[in-house]
């Protein structure tokens, strides 16, 4: 390839611009609408079929994005070490884990549990050059 080629080809994927989409996963959007008592009690069956003890969620909340996944943190009672990450997949499957293993397990970080309502999930995405 010539120097030339290389240049405008290089170009090419610079001006390739960057759009924000929303992640499609039926399952997460649908236990968003669950209420608050009926998403946690979602939340711990998911958990409790896992195989993860979790007596009571005391507080769940929507993390984020993660691969084809949607990322939710569950904190059940009365054992504060019981804090996971639960994953759930388009599909509905779900995958949980302790928060106190993600680091090691190379997964998303738990962050704090805020009062604010989560905003809408969104990620970057290159648009297809036409």
């Amino acid at each position: 390839m010539t120097r030339t080629a290389l240049l405008m080809l290089a170009a090419a994927f610079v001006a390739v611009p960057v759009q924000a989409v929303t992640i499609a996963n039926p399952a997460s959007d649908q236990l968003a609408r669950l209420t608050v008592l009926q998403r946690k009690g979602a939340l711990r069956g998911a958990l409790l079929d896992s195989g993860l003890p979790c007596e009571r969620v005391e507080k769940a909340a929507i993390q984020g994005p993660w691969k084809n996944m949607i990322m939710w943190r569950a904190r059940c009672s009365p054992d504060p070490r019981h804090d996971y990450a639960v994953f759930v997949g388009p599909d509905a499957s779900i995958q949980a884990r302790y928060c106190a293993e993600a680091r090691e397990l190379k997964l998303p970080i738990c962050r704090p549990f805020s009062d604010k309502p989560p905003a809408r999930i969104t990620v970057a995405k290159t648009a297809s050059p036409r």
